[in-house]
């Protein structure tokens, strides 16, 4: 294994941190369809899972963040 400071992170950390560039990277969508590849469960519904993760937003809550992100991608 290399040894680094980037090698500290705690799992929680190295998740956030991955997620983060993930989103950045692919977006809300693609990092779902990244994270439903590698998934053990990757047959579940797409569409299953975008319920859960939205279930408790408003819709005005999800145009704002997603606002927020496109903002945020272009600076």
């Amino acid at each position: 294994m290399l040894s680094n400071e980037k090698s500290k992170f705690t799992d929680k950390e190295i998740i956030e941190k991955g997620s983060k560039a993930l989103i950045r990277e692919l977006g809300y969508s693609g990092f779902l369809r990244f994270i439903r590849q590698i998934d053990e469960y990757g047959n579940e519904d797409y569409l299953e899972i975008e319920k859960e993760i939205f279930e408790d937003m408003s819709l005005d809550h999800i145009y704002d963040s997603a606002t927020k992100y496109w903002e945020n991608k272009k600076a």
